[in-house]
């Protein structure tokens, strides 16, 4: 999208990569096409399934299950809808203006965000803590990031998801196993990424990408909050 996408999941805190590493080129290759060719994109709109592994209140590891729908236009445009474990929710984004609305609850917070979704999602985030699933796959230096948190990056061969063929790729680390699926054919799009936290309790991180349109027409409506009936505008505190 013209070197506007950050949307999907944040990562948790890799780490530098340490000693000899192993890269395929092949599997670098693959990752650079896919970039190019989203980054490309003038908007586009797709669903994406997550799962993640969470340990709870008993010391239990919980999977938890949420899916979102997200609207991309760039360089200073998005809107996602998500329902989950955390309740149904919507985040829009009008260029100036990032705002978080609970459907559950009807209430809203409206904050600055600098003037592209890179900024303006990297700002929140790291202010507010506000997470959007997936980003970093579509993040312009994502190959670089790879290469430099990770150990071992290699292309594992042609795989078959819903009679579908997919390049798989595996990157790993001692603390992380990730993979990510790239369709092959045309527009070369992500369908499937998993992170795998190893460890004694691994913890898992998986995405599921459907119903991609790469010639999606938005108009500005789409991307504008516009507060129903009786909601609450409510203020967020910065994370500490």
């Amino acid at each position: 999208m013209k070197r506007l996408l950050y949307l999907l999941i944040w990562l948790p805190v890799l780490g530098s990569s340490q000693g000899q590493k192993e890269i395929d080129s092949i599997a670098i290759a693959l990752i650079d096409k896919m970039g190019g060719v989203l980054g490309s994109l003038e908007a586009c709109s797709f669903t994406l399934n997550t799962v993640e592994d969470q340990v709870n209140e008993a010391g239990m590891l919980e999977r938890h299950f949420d899916s979102h729908k997200i609207y991309l236009r760039g360089p200073d445009r998005f809107t996602m809808r998500s329902r989950g474990h955390k309740g149904h929710r919507g985040y829009w984004f009008n260029g100036s203006l990032m705002t978080w609305y609970s459907f559950d609850q009807n209430n809203y917070v409206t904050i600055p965000a600098p003037g592209s979704i890179i900024r303006a999602i990297d700002s929140v985030n790291t202010t507010f803590g506000m997470q959007f699933p997936g980003a970093d796959i579509f993040y312009p230096s994502f190959a670089d990031d790879l290469l430099s948190h990770f150990d071992k990056i290699s292309y594992a061969g042609i795989k078959t998801l819903d009679n579908t063929e997919y390049f798989h790729i595996i990157a790993e680390n001692d603390t992380y196993n990730f993979q990510l699926w790239i369709e092959n054919g045309a527009f070369y799009l992500p369908r499937k990424y998993l992170v795998l936290k190893k460890g004694s309790a691994p913890e898992i991180f998986e995405g599921t990408f459907g119903s991609w349109n790469t010639s999606a027409s938005l108009p500005d409506e789409i991307f504008e909050f516009i507060p129903p009936k009786d909601a609450d505008l409510i203020s967020i505190m910065p994370k500490s």
